[in-house]
């Protein structure tokens, strides 16, 4: 009975670490463009380009290539494979793993969801006239945007917003996405897609040495 509920317990873990999901956050607004990778709630900042770090930094001085101290005789060289096999090898490969590996991307994009996506441009300028042009423009094309786009993914929490200030200097854009995926998927996807592979893999250098040994007889 207690290995039962130790099982158990281990089954329980597996399936909430599986909830959790992983993902990443972007933003773009006039202090430069940022990125985040996210696990869970927690948030790791891995792309800054804002206009204080956009320093460059000094070129590191090349190494010259040391001399090697005791040469090693060169080993014999074996026949290359012949161009003909080669090809037919790859392609054979590229057969057999080509469709998992599209059914896998298919599926780690229909596993993704957009938990907060937020688009907004503020049209503004001297001229009211231009401005007026510049929000009519904007309406237009942020909603041919977003309706593909909401209906390619699941949006958790979205909006999209025009606004038109006149005294404002310019115009303004500011954009933040969040994009994650259950820990759970991607496992799934990947043990799905690494067992198939695994076969057709198994599969392509079967066919493979069958035609290299017909040749041979032939």
């Amino acid at each position: 009975m207690r290995a039962l509920y130790i099982l158990a317990a281990v089954v329980l873990v597996l399936f909430l670490i599986g909830q959790v999901r992983i993902g990443g956050q972007a933003e773009f607004n006039s202090g430069g463009f940022f990125l985040w990778a996210r696990l869970g709630s927690f948030r790791i900042k891995i792309l800054s380009m804002g206009p204080e770090e956009s320093g460059l930094k000094k070129p590191k001085k090349e190494k010259k290539p040391k001399k090697p101290q005791n040469p090693k005789k060169p080993k014999k060289e074996e026949p290359p494979v012949p161009l003909p096999e080669k090809i037919g090898g790859v392609l054979e490969y590229a057969k057999a793993l080509l469709p998992v590996a599209l059914e896998a991307a298919g599926g780690v994009v229909r596993g993704i969801r957009i938990d907060d996506l937020e688009l907004e441009l503020t049209a503004g300028g001297p001229d009211p006239a231009d401005a007026a042009m510049v929000f009519g423009r904007a309406s237009a094309a942020l909603g041919a945007l977003w309706y593909p786009l909401t209906a390619a993914f699941p949006v958790k929490d979205g909006r999209v917003r025009v606004k038109i200030d006149f005294d404002a200097p310019g115009t303004t854009v500011y954009g933040a996405a969040a994009l994650s995926i259950k820990i759970g998927t991607v496992v799934w996807i990947g043990l799905r897609a690494g067992w198939k592979a695994l076969f057709g893999a198994l599969a392509a250098r079967k066919r493979l040495r069958s035609k290299r040994q017909q040749r041979k007889a032939a």
